[in-house]
């Protein structure tokens, strides 16, 4: 599999062209590798229901050799020597290397400086990593109609670790899965390094209704030529519950090739989702649509969508009783209605309530919006008011109900003392 490359050049990928780079990045771990090995599958198998049989694992003495001739390697749990598998060999390479750590108490799968085809959604267990030597680098592709990986086993897993690789799907033309679903059991304590989402048409990551993945740190993703358009969101958080996650730099660049709409960036229906930066391009529509209960935070939120195929309503659109806080939103390029979106939940019936609107400002001569900077669709819970931070000339008010005072705009609060 290939991706196009972010430099503009041509999409291929040359596993000898990394050969000098992984034998550096294998050098600072070579010392810890001659303490771990593969066991014979007796062990106590922790996790349920991986097969432990090890039909594609074979020792290695070298790992830094078998890396870099493209096999997968797995190290195990208080074992002495290491594992590979050839991926010429197996149609499941990534999972075959997974029953066998979650037969042995768990363990890391390394991925080779090369591209890695997995035909079949890729399914974890609890303990379990898959580390590669970094997104453009180390390449995991999937055929189309198929997920790239998937959280659904029934008790849950724990642990688990994604760190230093591209997820591929199928690219433009082609039925696609979801790059990672969670669809069974409550995934806990998932860790995500750098990851890229390459060719995906549908959501890059969905929550699914029923499960709730809770304490999750995802600190880099980065979303290049996926089509969401089809979808309620590149991010779809559409379960009801699943606390205490967070994302650090979120980086999406959307294409409409698939469905000729723009992608919604992130779609929340429950839970708690908190991002630190969330930096949007391509065809992207609104960057934020929250409904139901859920608790949302972002604390900045670059806009700048190239080739707009609609005018969205609102670049955020903050709807129903689940609090939300945006600290700033930055328009550099395109055009909407408005900024913020505050009003009715349209699934409950229930009325804005809660939400923490950050200062908003455009750069350049290519923001546009249309209308103002805040559409009041219908009157705020007086009971849990909602704030603005600019003032109330920001604020349209659409709705034809009595005011309830529940919406106040801090713009024009206080007394100013920056007169000399």
């Amino acid at each position: 599999m290939t991706r196009p490359s972010t430099d503009g050049g041509p999409p291929t990928f040359s596993r000898r062209s990394y050969l000098a780079a992984g034998a550096a990045a294998l050098s600072a771990t070579a010392g810890c590798l001659e303490s771990l090995g593969v066991t014979n599958g007796d062990g106590a198998n922790q996790n349920g229901d991986g097969n432990g049989d090890g039909a594609a694992v074979e020792r290695v003495d070298n790992v830094d050799s078998a890396l870099l001739d493209g096999k997968v390697v797995v190290l195990t749990r208080g074992s002495e020597t290491a594992g590979e598998i050839d991926p010429e060999t197996t149609d499941t390479p990534i999972q075959d290397g997974l029953d066998f750590l979650g037969a042995n108490r768990g363990g890391e799968l390394r991925l080779p400086p090369a591209s890695v085809f997995e035909r079949g959604a890729i399914r974890p267990y609890s303990d379990t990593a898959i580390v590669g030597f970094g997104p453009g680098v180390s390449e995991v592709g999937v055929p189309p109609s198929t997920d790239g990986i998937r959280f659904d086993r029934d008790a849950g897993v724990n642990r688990i670790r994604l760190d230093g690789f591209a997820l591929n799907g199928p690219g433009p033309g082609e039925p696609s899965g979801v790059a990672i679903r969670h669809s069974g059991g409550n995934t806990q304590d998932l860790s995500v390094g750098r990851l890229l989402f390459w060719g995906w048409n549908d959501s890059v990551y969905r929550v699914e209704s029923g499960t709730g993945p809770f304490q999750c740190r995802h600190d880099h993703l980065t979303v290049y030529d996926c089509d969401a358009g089809d979808a309620d969101g590149l991010f779809e958080f559409r379960s009801s519950y699943g606390p205490a996650n967070w994302f650090g730099t979120v980086a999406a660049y959307p294409t409409a090739t698939e469905s000729s709409r723009d992608s919604t960036a992130v779609f929340t229906r429950g839970g708690t989702q908190h991002i630190d930066q969330l930096t949007l391009g391509g065809t992207v529509g609104p960057a934020v649509h929250q409904t139901g209960g859920s608790q949302f935070h972002a604390e900045g939120i670059h806009w700048e969508p190239v080739d707009q195929r609609a005018v969205p309503e609102a670049i955020v659109r903050l709807l129903g009783r689940g609090p939300a806080t945006i600290g700033n939103i930055k328009q550099a390029t395109g055009t909407a209605r408005y900024v913020y979106e505050v009003g009715t939940d349209p699934e409950s019936g229930t009325p804005p309530a809660r939400k923490r609107l950050g200062s908003y400002y455009r750069v350049g001569t290519e923001a546009r919006l249309s209308e103002n900077v805040v559409n009041l669709t219908a009157p705020n819970d007086p009971d849990s008011p909602s704030f603005y931070d600019g003032p109330a000339v920001d604020v349209t008010v659409t709705h034809e109900h009595p005011g309830t005072g529940g919406f106040r705009a801090l713009g024009d609060a206080g007394t100013g003392v920056d007169t000399p």
